[in-house]
């Protein structure tokens, strides 16, 4: 009989340790996984109704020290580089020929805020980048990285597809 008692607890205390399951962390060096694309046809705006085609771009990401995020809208954390196909081959798009900068700083809120132990974020992000008419390109590709305020720079995504304008 004691033995089943014993028996009892050591089975009842494993089954608490094996509850409290595995913390799982994450590096500091932001992480990116590209998800999907899609073009857009829309207006810039109600009043001025000049006509965009916008392309938006989804991703997930990973940063294990929670600090991607910032209240500070001057801090870039997306960085996108496009290349224009020019008889068959891919060719860097200067940034000075593109309508609005290539780097984006996240929306932020408070609730994006970590503390404690588990300061992971991550989530999936979608953004926009216009391009205005007429359309500079035929075909481009995109690529991308995240940077958090750490200065820490993510892996770099390629868009497997070639993003077709026309």
């Amino acid at each position: 009989m004691k033995n089943l008692v014993w028996i009892g607890i050591f089975l009842l205390y494993e089954l608490m340790l094996s509850s409290c399951g595995k913390v799982t962390s994450y590096p500091g060096v932001p992480s990116i996984d590209y998800e999907s694309y899609k073009l857009v046809d829309t207006i810039d705006d109600p009043t001025l109704r000049n006509p965009v085609k916008m392309l938006e771009v989804t991703f997930k990401f990973v940063d294990g020290d929670g600090d991607l995020f910032t209240p500070d809208t001057s801090v870039r954390s997306l960085f996108l580089t496009f290349y224009n196909k020019v008889d068959g081959s891919f060719v860097q798009v200067p940034d000075s020929t593109l309508f609005t900068k290539p780097a984006i700083s996240f929306p932020y809120s408070s609730l994006m805020d970590r503390s404690g132990q588990n300061k992971t974020q991550k989530g999936t992000i979608t953004f926009d980048y216009p391009f205005y008419y007429p359309l500079p390109y035929d075909t481009i590709e995109l690529q991308f990285y995240i940077q958090d305020v750490a200065g820490n720079k993510s892996n770099v995504v390629l868009i497997p597809k070639e993003i077709p304008f026309k």
